[in-house]
């Protein structure tokens, strides 16, 4: 079982992107970008474990078609909202 949660929005800062999405700080594994046929992002995919495992996604999941390793880290941005950094992640995503 997946939990996922809903991205607010997605900004540009440096060379790092951040993606707001609603609901509490997810403990990361294994990160990835899931990216559509276009190489734009649809979501990310934080990692864990069963219960555990988190996706952030903007579109559905069946607009996925491929996927890249990413490094992330997660803030917390109070118990409603979080944001994902993902490092470097201006180069990764098409917009």
């Amino acid at each position: 079982m997946i939990s996922e949660r809903k991205a607010l929005s997605l900004t540009i800062d440096g060379n790092d992107c951040l993606i707001a999405y609603e609901g509490e700080a997810p403990a990361l594994g294994a990160a990835a970008l899931l990216l559509d046929a276009r190489g734009r992002l649809v979501g990310v995919d934080l990692g864990g474990e069963g219960f555990g495992r988190v996706v952030v996604m903007f579109g559905p999941h069946e607009a996925v078609a491929s996927q890249r390793d990413a490094r992330v880290s997660v803030e917390a941005r109070g118990e409603e909202a979080g944001a994902i950094r993902v490092h470097g992640g201006k180069a990764l995503v098409h917009y």
